[in-house]
C-alpha cells in the first residue's frame, strides 16, 4: 500500500470506530439516571446541552406556528447556531426532541444516533479535504502522522459521538485551517473565509475575535499587499455578524451580537474568588456584597429583568462589575488565571466517558475525589507531558519545513483560544487548541522516529 494510501485508509478506519462507538454509547448512555438529588437526569444531555435542546424545540415550534426565521426561537444565551441545527435536524427526520415537553423529559427514542453520524461525517470529510492541502506543503509521512493524531487522539475523537458543540465546532477550525494554508490568491478565497469565520463565531462565541490572529496571519504573508484580503475576510465577516443582529432586532426589538451567556461567564466564575483571595475574606461574605449591589442597581436604575433590552443592560452591568474588580486586583487575577491556565493544559483524554458515566448534579464532583486525584489526574499529567513534549520538539525542528507566516498563524492562533478559554480550568476548553497543535505534533513524531522524508 503506498504511503497516500495508508493516509487515507487511516481517516476511513477512525471514520468506522467513531460511528462504532457512537451506536455504543448510545446503547448503553441514551437512557435517565437518579441524581443523588433523586432528580432524573439524561446521562448523554446534561449540564449545559439541556438548554440547546429546550432552544431547538422552541425554533421548531415557532416555525411549525408560521413564524419566520429570524422571528423563531428566544433568548439564545449561548451560541446561535447548535440550537439552530438541532431544530433542523428534528424537523427533517420528524424528530420529537422531547417526550414530555412541559417537563422537559428528552425523548427515548434512538433517533439520536443519526445526528451522531452526520457529526462524524462532517468531520471526516473535511479531514479528506484538509490532506488534500497539507500534502502539498509537508512530506506524506508528517502528513501520516498529523492525520493519525487528528483521527484517533482521544480527546477529539470522543466529542464526535457527543452531543456538545465541540465536534462541529474542530470541523469547522480544520476546514478553516486549510483555506488559510492554502496558498490561493483569490478574492472568492478570502471572502469564503470570513464567511466561515461568522459560521465559527455561530458555533462559539470564543470565535468573536479570532479575526485578529486572521490578521496576523495575512500582514506576515502579503505585507504591504494585505489590504484586500483583509478587508474581504473583514467584510463578509461582518455579513454573518449583522444576520445575527438583525435577527435579534427583528425578534425583540434590540439590535445585539453577542449573546448574554457571553457577557455573564466572568460574573458568575470570578468575582467571589478573586476578591476574596485579594482581601483575604470568605466568598460567602463577597457573594452577600456582590448581590447587595446587583439589588441596588436594578432598583436605581428600574430594570425590568421580564424585558430582554433591560436584561441586556443588566448583562452589561454584570460584565462591566467583573471587569472593574480584575482591575482593581490585577495581581490576583494574573495568579489565578496562570493557575487555571495551568488546570486547562491538563488533557483529559476520556472527559467524554467520563462525563457520560458520572453524575453531573454530585456534590463533591467526581473530579474532587480522593482516587480521582491520585490515579487519574497523574496518568493525565503523563499523557499531557508526552503529547506537549512532541509539540515542542515539532515546533523547534520544522522551522525549513512550515513557512514562517503558518508560525505565526499556528502560534497565535493557539495563543488565542488558551487566553479565552484557559482561565476556565477545565481541559474541554484545551481541545480547539489542539487543532492548531496537531500540526507541530505531526512534525515532532517524524523527527523523533527519524522518518521526516
Amino acid at each position: 500500500m503506498s504511503a497516500e494510501k495508508k493516509i487515507y485508509s487511516v481517516i476511513v478506519i477512525s471514520f468506522i470506530i467513531s460511528i462504532i462507538f457512537s451506536v455504543i454509547a448510545i446503547n448503553k448512555y441514551d437512557t435517565y439516571e437518579i441524581s443523588t438529588d433523586e432528580i432524573e437526569n439524561h446521562r448523554m444531555i446534561k449540564g449545559d446541552i439541556p438548554s440547546i435542546w429546550i432552544d431547538g424545540e422552541k425554533i421548531k415550534k415557532d416555525l411549525q406556528n408560521g413564524k419566520s426565521y429570524f422571528d423563531s426561537g428566544g433568548e439564545i444565551h449561548r451560541s446561535y447556531l447548535p440550537p439552530r441545527l438541532i431544530a433542523l435536524y428534528s424537523y427533517l427526520i420528524n424528530y420529537n426532541l422531547f417526550e414530555d415537553w412541559e417537563n422537559k423529559i428528552i425523548s427515548s427514542e434512538n433517533k439520536k444516533i443519526y445526528y451522531l453520524i452526520l457529526q462524524s461525517i462532517f468531520y471526516y470529510i473535511i479531514l479528506f479535504f484538509f490532506l488534500k492541502k497539507i500534502k502539498k506543503l509537508y512530506t506524506l509521512k508528517v502528513c501520516f502522522f498529523i492525520i493519525c493524531f487528528l483521527s484517533f487522539e482521544p480527546s477529539i475523537f470522543f466529542f464526535h459521538s457527543s452531543f456538545h458543540t465541540e465536534s462541529i465546532y474542530l470541523s469547522l477550525q480544520i476546514l478553516m485551517l486549510a483555506l488559510l494554508l492554502d496558498n490561493t490568491q483569490k478574492k472568492t478565497s478570502f471572502f469564503l473565509i470570513g464567511f466561515l469565520l461568522g459560521i465559527m463565531y455561530l458555533q462559539k462565541v470564543v470565535t468573536i475575535l479570532y479575526i485578529l490572529p486572521i490578521y496576523l496571519f495575512y500582514i506576515s504573508k502579503f505585507k504591504n499587499k494585505s489590504f484586500i484580503p483583509l478587508l474581504f475576510v473583514t467584510f463578509s465577516y461582518l455579513i454573518v455578524l449583522l444576520m445575527v443582529g438583525i435577527g435579534n432586532y427583528k425578534r425583540a426589538g434590540v439590535f445585539y451580537i453577542t449573546p448574554p451567556g457571553n457577557k455573564t461567564v466572568l460574573h458568575l466564575y470570578l468575582p467571589e474568588i478573586i476578591v476574596s483571595k485579594a482581601e483575604k475574606i470568605s466568598t460567602k461574605k463577597v457573594s452577600i456584597k456582590k448581590e447587595k449591589d446587583e439589588q441596588e442597581w436594578i432598583k436605581k436604575n428600574n430594570i425590568d429583568l421580564d424585558s430582554e433590552s433591560d436584561r441586556l443592560k443588566y448583562y452589561n452591568y454584570l460584565q462591566n462589575y467583573t471587569f472593574k474588580i480584575l482591575i482593581k486586583y490585577p495581581l490576583t487575577t494574573l495568579k489565578y488565571i496562570v493557575w487555571k491556565n495551568f488546570q486547562t493544559g491538563i488533557l483529559n483524554p476520556i472527559y467524554v466517558l467520563e462525563f457520560f458515566e458520572n453524575e453531573n448534579q454530585k456534590r463533591p464532583p467526581y473530579y474532587l475525589e480522593d482516587n480521582y486525584k491520585k490515579i487519574n489526574i497523574p496518568l493525565r499529567i503523563l499523557y499531557s507531558l508526552i503529547l506537549y513534549g512532541i509539540v515542542i520538539v515539532g515546533f523547534f525542528n520544522s522551522k525549513k519545513e512550515i513557512k514562517f507566516e503558518h508560525y505565526i498563524l499556528l502560534t497565535f492562533s493557539s495563543l488565542y483560544m488558551l487566553s479565552l478559554l484557559g482561565w476556565v480550568g477545565n481541559s474541554r476548553y484545551m481541545v480547539p487548541i489542539l487543532i492548531y497543535l496537531s500540526i507541530f505534533f505531526g512534525h515532532g513524531l517524524a523527527k523523533i522516529t527519524g522518518k521526516r522524508n
